[in-house]
């Protein structure tokens, strides 16, 4: 990534008021803004979840189907 690519994000995110960024001289430091990231977390966690429970019930559905097609006398060897 370019520095001006990265400026560009780091700016997108100081607009969300994600982070608040200070200049001294050369150096500019990126510090957490005032909203955080809990909402951000709570939203990305809930959809964990969602898809956590998910791919559980796809395993549940394979699992069934492997012991059906076992209990048929359809297994393929891997």
């Amino acid at each position: 990534m370019t520095l001006t690519g990265m400026g560009k994000h780091i700016r997108v995110l100081e607009q969300a008021g994600l982070v608040i960024t200070e200049k001294i001289g050369r150096v500019r430091t990126c510090k957490l803004g005032q909203r955080k990231l809990e909402e951000e977390a709570a939203w990305i966690e809930a959809y964990r979840q969602l898809w956590a429970a998910r791919y559980d019930e796809l395993d549940n559905v394979l699992e069934e189907l492997k012991q059906k097609e076992y209990a048929n006398g359809n297994v393929s060897e891997q």
